[in-house]
């Protein structure tokens, strides 16, 4: 079953395994002088897809691609995924 674009509900890409899917149901964030960080509202963003932030191998490859603290990174995005 495909996602039926509309103007009602953005469609975005998970930047690990490239699913789309709606804008709601993908965890937004930053990066910002190599510090992982929610979405601020100002500058560039990326979005992750639940199944990527609960798989171990690609949140390492993103945190490499990132050069960011892979701990840290992993710690965010299971604060964000439970806090919406």
């Amino acid at each position: 079953m495909g996602i039926i674009a509309s103007k009602k509900y953005p469609i975005r890409m998970c930047i690990a395994c490239r699913k789309r899917d709606y804008q709601k149901n993908l965890i937004r964030f930053q990066i910002k002088d190599r510090k992982v960080s929610p979405f601020s509202g100002v500058g560039r963003s990326s979005y992750l897809c639940q199944e990527c932030i609960q798989d171990k191998k690609r949140l390492k490859q993103l945190s490499k691609r990132f050069s960011v603290d892979i701990d840290s990174f992993e710690k965010l995005l299971k604060e964000l995924d439970i806090n919406g």
